[in-house]
């Protein structure tokens, strides 16, 4: 069978309206709608303004310091830290030198640690000074403001390093429970065999409370997810309980090395893991 022109013309004709050579020009040059970036890129983003602003709020020191600066005055800290903790346990009689320690770290607060650190140091110093001046009262509650600052700036933290998305797994989840589970059991222990041996008044009021404050510091330091807070947190749960102990249940012997030794080491493994020096070797608690 042939084909006519006629056919051949319908067939191969160019098409009409739209597909003129000026409409296809002007196609070309129509600006085409940027693409959405997809969920990968937009996660990525946000992940990295997340790590910036966990970072600034990581370094919100009261007063600035050359990072040059930063791991000689760390070691000098450290250096002058223990040697007036050794002089705590020596012969020699100077007032009030149970508080010089921290009160050495609360000052080099103000260059290398973050603001509340700072503060929260600063309030164990004056505690320190309350109990040598034999004011348990004032002792308590100045150690119960120092571990609130420290709850601030670990709830902080936990919020912009730790799970900055909000979005728990499977094992953080259980990992978080087990930290409720062991914090409320250390509490019960507390008010079943401590607490009632405590004065009644203010002195069992105070203790009472300051027994659900410093579990809460214990709870979120080990949350945290750093080997050196979480050591830091149980080091200073530890050493108040044989002070509580002690006190309010039986003599301890030794109860001064036992007591102070783990405080100092606790307020120290705080202090150096909140600056920006990082040990070498330190561990991440857990990994999910």
């Amino acid at each position: 069978m042939l084909i006519t022109d006629s056919n051949m013309t319908g067939i191969h004709a160019p098409p009409s309206g739209d597909s003129t050579p000026e409409v296809q020009e002007e196609s070309r040059t129509t600006p085409r709608p940027a693409l959405a970036p997809n969920c990968e890129t937009k996660k990525s983003m946000q992940r990295e303004k997340i790590t910036i602003l966990a970072k600034k709020l990581s370094v919100m020191a009261i007063l600035r310091l050359d990072e040059k600066k930063l791991r000689p005055t760390v070691f000098g800290t450290t250096g002058l830290f223990m040697c007036l903790a050794v002089l705590f346990f020596l012969p020699v009689d100077i007032p009030h030198k149970l508080a010089f320690p921290v009160f050495t770290l609360s000052v080099a607060g103000l260059w290398l640690l973050p603001w509340q650190m700072t503060i929260a140091m600063l309030c164990s110093a004056i505690g320190d000074y309350m109990g040598t001046c034999g004011n348990f009262i004032g002792q308590m509650g100045f150690f119960a403001l120092a571990h609130i600052w420290i709850i601030v700036y670990f709830i902080k933290r936990y919020r912009t390093k730790v799970e900055p998305d909000g979005k728990l797994t499977g094992k953080a989840k259980g990992y978080m429970a087990m930290v409720l589970f062991c914090a409320a059991a250390l509490l019960c222990i507390v008010y079943i065999k401590v607490l009632p041996g405590a004065p009644a008044g203010i002195e069992k009021i105070g203790a009472s409370c300051y027994a659900v404050i410093i579990c809460a510091m214990l709870t979120m330091g080990l949350l945290q997810r750093s080997s050196l807070y979480a050591l830091g947190a149980v080091l200073f749960v530890f050493s108040d309980f044989i002070l509580a102990w002690n006190r309010f249940v039986e003599p301890i012997p030794y109860r001064d090395y036992l007591v102070l030794v783990t405080y100092y080491l606790a307020e120290w493994l705080l202090f150096v893991r909140s600056t920006n020096y990082r040990i070498k070797g330190a561990v991440r608690l857990m990994r999910f």
